[in-house]
C-alpha cells in the first residue's frame, strides 16, 4: 500500500494548534486542579469538575460534530472556539480564594463558592474546547489521514499533551504556582507578605492563567489564516434529531461491531487513566502526612515531573514513528497496557520512594501515551468516513463521558480525610489524593483488556475464513 504524503501545511497546522489545544487541555485536565486545591485544600472541587467537564464535553462534541458535518464546515468552529476558549482560561486566575472571601465574609462559604465558581467556568471553556478540539479538530485530522500514515500521525497527537505540559512547567516554575507553596512563598508567608498560602499562591496562577488565556486566543486568530478552506461535502440525508441517536440504534453497532468493541477497549483503559490523572499532581505534591509523594512544590516536583515527561514523549514518539506501522497492533497494544500495568503497581508501593516513583511514572505515562496511540489510529480507521463529526460524539461518551465519570468516584471513594490544617490557613484541609487510586487504575486496566481481546479472536476468525 502506497503511503500518503503529508504536506507541510499540514504538519505545521497539527502541531501548532494541536499543541495549543493540549496546553488548554492541560490547564482544564491537571493544572486547574492544582489550582483549585491551593484554594480549597479538598478533592471534592477536582472531582465534580472532572464529572461535569466530561458531560459537558460529550454533549458538545455530540451536537456540534454532528453540525458540522450538516454544514460542511470544520475550519469556522475550530478558529471562533480557540479565540473564546483563550479567554475562559484567563478567568481562572480571577476566582480565588480571597475574592470570593470578599464577597460572602465567611470562609467556608468561600471555599464552597470557589468550587462552584470554577466548575462552571470550567465547563464554559469545555463548550468552546470541545467545539474546537473534540468535535472539529479531531474529525479534521481524520479527514486529511489515512490508514498508511495514521499510526504516525497519532503518536505525534499522544505525545502533545505531554509537551504541552513540559511548556507549562516552563512558565510555571518562575511563578511559584502549585497545590502547596514552595519554600520561596512560605518564607513570604513568614515575612507577612502574604496573610496565608491561598493568598500566596493565588498572585502566581493569575499570571499563569493570563499567560496561557492570550497565548490560546492568539492561535486562534492564526488559525484563521493558517488552516486551509474545507473541502468537505454536507452531509443532510437525514434529520438532525435523528442523527443525534443514529451511533446508537442496533443495526448501526452490529454494522460497526469492531469500532465500538474498540470503544468498549477506551472505557475501560480511560477509566484506568482518570482514575489517577485528576489527582495525579497534587498527590505528587502532597507531603506524607497527607498520603502524598513529597515531592514538594518547587524543583524537586519539576524536575521530576519533568522527567516522565520527556522520557515517556521521546520512548512513544520513536515507537510512533519506527515500530507501530510495523508490528502487529495487538501485541503492541498488549506490551504497552503491560508496562502501565507495571508502572501503576510500582506507585502504589514507591510511596514516598523518590526515584522508584519517577521510574514508575515512566512505565505508566509511557504506557499511557502508546495505548492512546493505538486505540486513537484504530478507532479511526474504523469510523465511517461519511459520518466522521457524528461519531466524535460516540466516541467521546466511550472515551471521555463514562471514564471522567467511573474513575474519579471510585477513586474519591477510597480516599482518607485529612486531618492536616494549613498553618496559614485553617480552612484548607479535606479529602486527600492516595495511592490506592493506582489499584484502581489497576483493575481498570483489567477491564480493558476483555473487548481488546475479543476483537483480535473476530479479527482472526475473520481472516482464517478469507483464506
Amino acid at each position: 500500500m502506497k503511503v500518503k504524503k503529508l504536506g507541510a501545511r499540514f504538519w505545521v497546522s497539527l502541531l501548532l494548534i494541536g499543541l495549543v489545544g493540549q496546553l488548554a487541555w492541560a490547564i482544564e485536565n491537571n493544572y486547574i486542579n492544582l489550582w483549585v486545591y491551593s484554594q480549597t485544600g479538598n478533592t471534592d472541587a477536582i472531582t465534580w469538575m472532572t464529572i461535569t467537564s466530561a458531560l459537558a464535553a460529550t454533549l458538545t462534541t455530540f451536537f456540534v460534530g454532528l453540525w458540522s458535518d450538516r454544514v460542511g464546515k470544520r475550519k469556522l468552529f475550530i478558529n471562533i472556539g480557540y479565540i473564546i476558549w483563550g479567554v475562559a482560561v484567563f478567568t481562572f486566575g480571577l476566582c480565588n480564594y480571597h475574592n470570593l472571601l470578599s464577597i460572602t465574609k465567611e470562609q467556608t462559604s468561600a471555599i464552597l463558592w470557589v468550587g462552584i465558581v470554577m466548575t462552571l467556568i470550567d465547563n464554559l471553556m469545555t463548550f468552546f474546547g470541545s467545539t474546537s478540539n473534540d468535535a472539529c479538530f479531531n474529525a479534521w485530522v481524520t479527514e486529511h489521514t489515512d490508514e498508511t500514515n495514521r499510526g504516525k500521525v497519532e503518536s505525534i497527537l499522544s505525545v502533545l499533551p505531554l509537551i504541552a505540559n513540559v511548556f507549562m512547567i516552563a512558565i510555571g516554575i518562575p511563578l511559584h504556582i502549585g497545590a502547596v507553596p514552595d519554600d520561596f512563598l512560605k518564607e513570604q508567608i513568614a515575612a507577612g507578605v502574604y496573610p496565608d498560602s491561598a493568598a500566596a499562591l493565588s498572585h502566581g496562577w493569575f499570571f499563569y492563567f493570563l499567560i496561557c488565556g492570550v497565548l490560546v486566543t492568539i492561535i486562534g486568530i492564526l488559525s484563521l489564516f493558517l488552516l486551509p478552506k474545507d473541502e468537505i461535502e454536507p452531509n443532510r440525508e437525514e434529520s438532525y434529531g435523528k442523527k443525534l441517536f443514529y451511533g446508537f440504534r442496533p443495526s448501526v453497532i452490529k454494522k460497526n461491531g469492531e469500532l465500538y468493541l474498540l470503544l468498549l477497549t477506551f472505557f475501560g483503559f480511560n477509566s484506568a487513566i482518570n482514575a489517577f490523572m485528576p489527582y495525579y499532581l497534587v498527590y505528587f505534591q502532597n507531603d506524607a502526612t497527607v498520603y502524598g509523594a513529597e515531592f514538594g512544590s518547587g524543583m524537586d516536583f519539576y524536575l521530576a515531573f519533568g522527567i516522565i515527561l520527556i522520557v515517556s514523549s521521546l520512548i512513544t514518539v520513536f515507537i510512533g514513528a519506527f515500530v507501530m506501522n510495523k508490528v502487529n497492533r495487538y501485541l503492541l497494544f498488549y506490551v504497552s497496557l503491560g508496562a502501565a500495568m507495571l508502572g501503576a503497581i510500582g506507585l502504589f508501593f514507591a510511596a514516598t520512594i523518590h526515584w522508584l516513583d519517577i521510574l514508575c511514572g515512566i512505565f505508566l505515562i509511557t504506557g499511557y501515551l502508546l495505548c492512546t496511540a493505538i486505540l486513537g489510529a484504530a478507532i479511526r480507521d474504523k469510523t465511517p468516513v461519511h459520518d466522521v463529526g457524528l461519531f466524535q460524539g460516540v466516541r467521546m461518551i466511550f472515551a471521555v463521558l463514562l471514564p471522567m465519570v467511573t474513575g474519579p468516584l471510585i477513586s474519591q471513594a477510597f480516599f482518607p480525610t485529612s486531618s492536616y490544617q494549613d498553618p496559614t490557613n485553617p480552612a484548607l484541609g479535606g479529602k486527600t489524593p492516595s495511592r490506592v487510586m493506582f489499584l484502581v487504575a489497576l483493575a481498570f486496566f483489567f477491564v480493558a483488556l476483555a473487548p481488546m481481546i475479543i476483537l483480535q479472536v473476530k479479527t482472526l476468525t475473520k481472516e482464517k475464513k478469507a483464506k
